[in-house]
């Protein structure tokens, strides 16, 4: 049974998964972060390779405000490490520099709630300079429109956070089909193979913080 790091927030989404085989392992409550963002796996625990990196381990100090609440906010992807370099913890681009990783700097602080991951080699984003960066690295990329991703307290969430990939299969946390990119991002998993599993369908396409997989 592989184990799953995930906000229990929405219990809807932890039940259904739990029918899918997967174990539960509910994130912490940092209190520290907006109240949207406490409960969110991709602020709290960051997987490269087979390392992972929590907020206990960095060296900054998180904080409640843009961009001290976004030390661990990486993308690691296709063997290279995406972020807004000036923003990530210390202990992550040490790693990286260690380990040969590539480090390619974006615009955009939030780099791991804005890309969902749906294959080995492809990407979905509402970001332009992740899109860009990920294109530029030879990786596949579908440029969806902002919006339309439900995260109490803000005025939307990211695609990112509303879902996560494993085994040939992107897990969508609530009802994708009402996204005006619904049918671009349904061909684009298509094209690579992966299946389209959404989850709650009764729920709005939802922002969680999405999940990591962490075995």
């Amino acid at each position: 049974m592989k184990r799953l790091f995930i906000s229990d927030e929405y219990p809807c989404f932890c039940d259904e998964l739990k029918n899918r085989g997967y174990e539960i392992i509910p994130t912490k409550k940092i209190d520290v972060f907006h109240k949207p963002e406490q409960r969110h796996a991709d602020m709290q625990l960051l997987k490269i390779e087979d390392s992972f990196f929590t907020l206990d381990d960095c060296i900054a100090t998180p904080g409640k405000s843009y961009p001290e609440n976004i030390l661990l906010n990486c993308l690691y992807f296709g063997g290279k490490l995406y972020c807004k370099l000036i923003a990530v913890d210390v202990s992550v681009t040490d790693f990286c520099r260690e380990r040969g990783i590539d480090v390619i700097n974006v615009n955009q602080g939030y780099t791991r709630c804005s890309a969902l991951i749906v294959s080995d080699s492809a990407v979905v984003t509402a970001d332009k300079s992740i899109y860009k960066a990920l294109k530029t690295s030879g990786a596949e990329a579908l440029l969806i429109n902002p919006g339309n991703i439900r995260l109490e307290g803000f005025e939307y969430g990211f695609i990112g956070g509303a879902g996560f990939y494993d085994d040939s299969t992107v897990y969508i946390f609530g009802n994708i089909k009402e996204h005006p990119d619904y049918d671009s991002i349904r061909m684009f998993c298509s094209n690579y193979n992966s299946k389209l599993e959404i989850i709650c369908p009764s729920e709005p396409l939802t922002d969680i913080g999405g999940a990591v997989v962490l075995d």
